[in-house]
């Protein structure tokens, strides 16, 4: 699952960003306030058109501007955020995508002091809980307790990714020196070559589901290796204190897409899913629901499968089109459950819990900072995200309570809220929170991952040189689109 004045000499367009801000939503923050239909004959005319207003559409759409240069922001959804998105459970402000960032994300952590918007660590004191291949233990700190033996191994496993991860490029892992020996395989074929205990594989495996949605069998393991690469390990992708999870937002990590919008203003365009992309050598041409725009250049943002629903002319080269059937989206739904008080602090326990018996995890404490309520946060990824996602809300919702109780006790099926956001399901997004390539994937057709067509440029979380998949990698990706388009014009 996360950074003026316009440029209004061009004629107003419809369902504009008007958003509000601070930790209450309005629904105008949500989805944005509607202004007067605009003239669908003719195109506006700006320098660059940007693609999604999610982070790294409206983190080069912001550089663009502040270079001097028109932009239009076009967004197929009624709000801004990508794969953030605001949420209430409890009357409380909450993320039902992207939320955490770590000590190593510097992007986002200057895009939160720029826009003022304040951070507070995880809460993890107490022990977590897991539950793996049979053997249920309280523990503290962040090394798994998977007996002596296993926790060894695991700890070999993890160094062993970690020592392939260094050796690869994070914007190039085809070139890596293992690279057709590692895409050609599986992660969970790895595992079986490097993991001989069941409790490693199995934790192995319930990670790999946590940090990519999507299944060990499912992914290259030269695909992990370059994510890790790009987060500066394995460790740092699974950790809480010094890891990925160290710190939320206070009032969400959604709030900095509008706060970001808010500062493009009429710029930024909702509603208006692109249609078409037209180029000839003097520019683009962009379709939408909401109007053509005529530009010299083209940034589209959104991940590979749905990037490649746009109908562009000239057709894109074969090797874009392979990749982009060959990059599919993780399968998440993200759950919120609020009870009247955090009542498994007052069992001595941190809220983490890690466990093979469910379908529903992990999950976290996500208590408000204010009130005295109890939240926690988690997660259906992988095969679990699979199996659920067509399924009744009722009865997801009746299977997280039941896996909350098996370790929580009864309390847990009294909550006084639920949120949950089927991100598989959703019609502009399909999935999260990254892309996933099988084997084959990189070595045959990655270099189209960020390779310009003409006159269009791709950014997006996919893309960036480091955290990628995460809202940090999805601004350093629009920073650099924004360079090298700026450096164009």
């Amino acid at each position: 699952m996360p950074d003026r004045k316009t440029g209004s000499d061009h004629e107003p367009v419809s369902r504009r960003a008007a958003l509000g801000l601070g930790v209450a939503v309005s629904a105008a923050a949500v989805s944005g306030a509607q202004a007067a239909p605009a003239p669908k004959s003719t195109a506006h005319e700006v320098d660059v058109a940007v693609v999604g207003a999610g982070f790294a559409g409206l983190t080069a759409a912001r550089a663009l501007r502040r270079a001097g240069r028109k932009v239009v922001v076009l967004e197929a959804d009624g709000r801004v955020g990508g794969r953030t998105k605001a949420g209430r459970v409890a009357g409380e402000v909450v993320d039902l995508g992207g939320q955490w960032v770590g000590p190593g994300q510097t992007r986002l952590l200057a895009l939160a002091k720029e826009l003022g918007v304040a951070i507070y660590p995880q809460y993890a004191d107490g022990k977590n809980i897991i539950d793996v291949d049979g053997r249920n233990v309280a523990y503290e700190g962040e090394v798994p307790a998977l007996g002596p033996e296993a926790t060894a191994e695991f700890a070999e496993v993890i160094g062993k990714i970690e020592a392939l991860a260094a050796q690869v490029p994070v914007l190039e892992p085809w070139t890596a020196p293992m690279a057709a020996e590692l895409d050609s395989q599986t992660i969970e074929t790895w595992l079986a070559a490097n993991a001989r205990l069941p409790a490693t594989r199995t934790m192995m495996r319930l990670l790999v589901r946590a940090v990519m949605s999507a299944e060990a069998g499912q992914v290259s393991f030269l695909a992990l290796a370059a994510y890790a690469a790009a987060a500066g390990g394995f460790s740092p992708l699974i950790s809480t204190r010094g890891g990925a999870q160290e710190t939320l937002f206070d009032g969400g990590a959604w709030q900095m897409a509008a706060k970001m919008a808010q500062e493009l203003g009429p710029a930024v365009v909702l509603n208006a899913q692109v249609r078409a992309i037209a180029q000839d050598a003097a520019g683009v041409s962009v379709t939408t629901a909401e109007g053509a725009w005529r530009g010299r250049y083209a940034i589209v943002t959104a991940p590979p499968a749905m990037a490649a629903r746009i109908d562009y002319t000239p057709a894109l080269p074969a090797q874009r089109d392979g990749l982009s059937q060959r990059m599919p989206l993780g399968c998440v739904i993200k759950v919120h459950v609020a009870y009247a008080r955090p009542f498994w602090r007052e069992q001595g326990l941190s809220g983490l819990v890690i466990s093979d018996r469910t379908e529903f995890g992990p999950w976290f404490d996500h208590s408000p900072l204010r009130g005295g309520g109890g939240s926690l946060v988690g997660f259906f990824d992988g095969g679990p995200a699979q199996r659920w996602a067509d399924r009744p809300a009722a009865e997801r919702r009746a299977k997280v309570l039941k896996d909350v109780a098996l370790y929580f006790g009864e309390a847990a099926l009294s909550p006084v809220d639920y949120a949950e956001e089927v991100w598989t399901r959703a019609p502009l997004q399909r999935g999260g929170y990254v892309s996933v390539p099988p084997p084959g994937a990189l070595t045959a057709f990655g270099p189209a991952l960020r390779t310009p067509v003409g006159r269009i440029h791709w950014a997006g979380t996919e893309t960036a040189e480091a955290w990628t998949g995460y809202i940090d990698g999805a601004i350093r990706s629009g920073e650099h689109a924004a360079q090298v388009v700026g450096g164009l014009l």
